[in-house]
This record gives structure tokens, sequence and C-alpha cells, in this order.
């Protein structure tokens, strides 16, 4: 393309010498202001061209611009809707000088959907003659859509009524949505997930001594205050049935009692509940995992998932809270450690997923004596402590916690899964849906194709809630 300062010069050249050739009818002035035009036109035109080029680039651009950021602030996590919105909205907005054609356009997501980028081109009716340059208008956009950070618990049911093919499922819809909702860039928002294993109990893991307390040699023989009082690495208790069993201390972890059982308050003033477990209702196996956006160590945690035991809910549902709780952050690595609540930009989301009725509270360490909500199959009397729990059944507790949980400036977003692969439960259908923030948070899937969809949909209901409306 010429330069256009240059051509202006030469079309105003032209024009004078136009002018003067109208007055000038001699011979020689006509056959000069013929080679001459033929000359400067081609060049006057190609101005023209330039102008309307700059004139439709502008154009292009400003609309293109709309366009991306309008699509932006949707709530859009895949290229197809993402293209439309744009398209329409460019549509909306681009002005065509005469003769222009738009002649390609997208949008596409990029940064696990935290970029919208876009481009454009328009082709222009040429004036100029071929020898010069018609290149179309080529225009791009590129808007960071504004954000939230998610933390997320994922409370799981690792009973043994999971075993088989449910825990199969469980584990492939749980893999699934870590690698739907953890993004692969984590600036400038974050997302990340904490797991919580549960079933008589929840395995604290290294974090056990923290925050129950350190479990002294128990004396021997058996005395006080390793008779019906945890904190020894051996406890006798009077069981239901009047036997004296006794039971090794173990890495699980029960509720606690007191003004903080259903709060959220730091385990330094208000320590957790000892486990002394039967040997046919053992601690579970897999310990707590922190919030990490390590998508390999979230998979190979969910790999080491095993069914059996009991249920005890509502020690999940705790243990779902203080995974997000800024409240317990010192108690992990800083990179684990939730948010402070009302932190802008941050959302705190548990996932609570049960196959059952909840069945086993505690009280003093060991399995509480037979309630409303214990079924038998948490053991027989002769493994359960004459003591009742002092917080209620399981059911009660885990009601209460997810009423806290909820409620400002805590605002916990809660998704409930109960997998009825062993027919309806109306107990535990009751507890998910009074726990789930509303209705359209409670999935009740009945096959492990249903449990995987349930999970992709609170993936796609996170991924919308990560950006910011």
């Amino acid at each position: 393309m010429r330069n256009p300062l240059r051509l202006l010069r030469l079309s105003r050249l032209l024009a004078q010498f136009v002018r003067r050739a109208v007055r000038d009818r001699s011979g020689v002035s006509a056959v000069a202001f013929a080679i001459t035009f033929a000359v400067l036109a081609p060049m006057t035109l190609g101005l023209f061209d330039i102008y309307q080029g700059n004139e439709q680039h502008g154009k292009l651009q400003d609309a293109l611009d709309a366009a991306a950021l309008y699509a932006a602030r949707s709530n859009a996590t895949d290229n197809p809707t993402i293209n439309t919105i744009g398209n329409k909205a460019l549509a909306a907005n681009l002005q065509l000088v005469q003769g222009a054609t738009l002649t390609s356009s997208s949008f596409v997501l990029a940064n696990n959907n935290q970029q919208v980028q876009a481009q454009a081109t328009v082709q222009l009716t040429a004036y100029a003659p071929t020898e010069f340059t018609h290149s179309p208008v080529q225009v791009s956009s590129q808007v960071t859509r504004n954000g939230n950070n998610i933390e997320v618990a994922m409370v799981l049911d690792n009973t043994g009524s999971m075993a088989g093919s449910p825990m199969t499922s469980l584990q492939s819809a749980a893999n699934q949505l870590i690698d739907l909702v953890v993004s692969d860039t984590q600036s400038p928002f974050y997302s990340k997930i904490a797991v919580v294993p549960y079933s008589n109990a929840v395995n604290a893991g290294a974090y056990v001594n923290q925050v129950r307390g350190t479990p002294t040699t128990a004396p021997s023989p058996m005395a006080a205050p390793c008779v019906d009082q945890p904190g020894c690495t051996k406890m006798k208790f009077t069981s239901a049935s009047g036997s004296p069993p006794t039971y090794n201390v173990s890495n699980c972890v029960s509720e606690r009692t007191g003004a903080q059982a259903f709060t959220d308050a730091s385990y330094s003033g208000a320590p957790v509940g000892w486990v002394y477990p039967p040997s046919d209702n053992p601690c579970i196996s897999a310990s707590i995992q922190p919030l990490t956006s390590d998508k390999p160590t979230l998979h190979n945690m969910i790999g080491t998932l095993t069914a059996g035991g009991s249920t005890a809910g509502h020690i999940g549902v705790a243990w779902g809270w203080y995974m997000i709780s800024p409240n317990w952050g010192g108690l992990f690595p800083s990179a684990s450690q939730g948010a402070a609540y009302g932190t802008p930009n941050t959302l705190k989301v548990m996932i609570l997923m049960t196959d059952g009725a909840f069945n086993t509270a505690y009280c003093k360490g060991a399995i509480s004596n037979p309630s409303s909500a214990t079924d038998g199959s948490a053991g027989g009397s002769n493994e359960h402590t004459a003591c009742a729990s002092p917080n209620g059944d399981s059911f009660t507790q885990a009601q209460a916690l997810c009423t806290a949980m909820k409620a400002p400036p805590n605002n916990v977003l809660i998704y409930t899964v109960g997998f009825l692969h062993g027919g309806a439960d109306p107990q535990a259908q009751a507890i998910l849906a009074n726990c789930a923030t509303d209705a359209a948070h409670a999935y009740l899937p009945t096959t492990g194709a249903q449990l995987q969809v349930a999970f992709q949909a609170i993936a796609a209901d996170l991924n919308k809630l990560r950006i910011s409306q």
C-alpha cells in the first residue's frame, strides 16, 4: 500500500492540474492532462481505499471488543456457546462501510475458561487498481473474565455398603469432578479441592495428635483414667451389654462436644473426640486430604478409597467444614489453608455424598449406646459404650452442622448426593434434602452412570459460579 501522506499531496496536485487544464485549451495541455490523470487517479483511489480501510478497522475493533466483553460476562463454559454469544453481540454492534463484508469471526475460551479470545475479518470493496494491495481488515481482542476463587470439600462415603461397583463408580465420578473443577491455571483465581473420606469416623492421619491430643501409654493393669475415659493408647469401657471390652486408640476422630460442637471454632481450644474402634468396625484407612490444586495428588488420594465400616455422616460433615474453614487453617500448610470468610471473589463449597442412613455416633471415644439413628449395622451392644451420645444421633448432629455452615458469615454452599443404589432410603433422603443449599443442589442418583452425571452437573455448576457475573 502506498504512503497515504504522499498520496494526499499527489491528489492535491492532481486537483490543481485539472483546474489549470480545464482553463487551458491547447492540445499540449490536453495530452499532459491525460497522462497525469492516468498516473494520479489510481493513487487517489488508493488513498480512498486506505481511508475506508482505516475507518472499517476502527469500527470492527470497537464492535469486537464490545462483543468479547459481552461474551466474557456470560457464564458460558464451552466454546460453541461462547462463540454463539459472541457472534450475536458482534452482529448487533458492527457497522460496515459500504460494500464491506464480514468474512469470518470466532470467539473461544482459553486459560481454563478464564479468558475469551476473539478475532474477526472484513473484506472491503476495492476502488484502486489491482496493482495496489487489497488486504482484508483483521482485528483481534482478548478479555480476562472476572472470576472467583473456589474452595471445595468433597465428603465421600466409604462405608461397607459402598463395596464393589458403587465404590468404583464413586471414584470415577470424583476423578471427573477434579479434572473439571481444578484449573490448570491458578492465576488470577485459584480452584482447590479437599477430600474427606468417612465411614464410622474420619481418619485425621498426620494431624490426629494436633486435633485430638497425644495418647499416653496406658498403665498395666488398666486403671483410671483409661477406663471409660479416652486419652490413653488403650481404653477399657463398660459396654451396653455390661461386658468390659478394651480397644486400642486409632487415628480416627469423632465429634466434639460442648459449646463448639456445631461450630468451626479452632481445634486448639475445642479438640475433637477420640475413637477406640472394635476390630470388626475399624478406623477407615484413607485419611483426609487438605485443599490442593494438584490434580495428581487428588487422583492418587481417590485411588486409595476402600469400603468398610458403619456410617458416621455427621463427622464427615464436620470435617468438610473444617477443611475450608479459616479457623482451621493453622493445621495445614499455607497453600492448603481456607481463606477468611468474606474474602472478595471467594466461594466455599461442600459436596456431601452418602449411600444410606447415618447410624454411628460416639460417647467418650466409643460408639454410643443405640439411639433412634442406630440401626444395628454399627455393631452389637457389646461393642457400644453404655452412655448415649451427648450431642444426639448422627442425623441430628449433621443437620445442626449443615445449618450453621450455611448461615452468615460462613455462607458455605452445600451440594448433596444420595447414591441410592440399594433403593430408597427416607432417612438419608431427608437429611440430604435439609443439608443442601436448596432443592437444586440435591441429587439422588440410583446407578453408577447417574452418579457420574450428578458429579458432572455439580462440576458444571461450580465452573459457572467461578465466573463472576
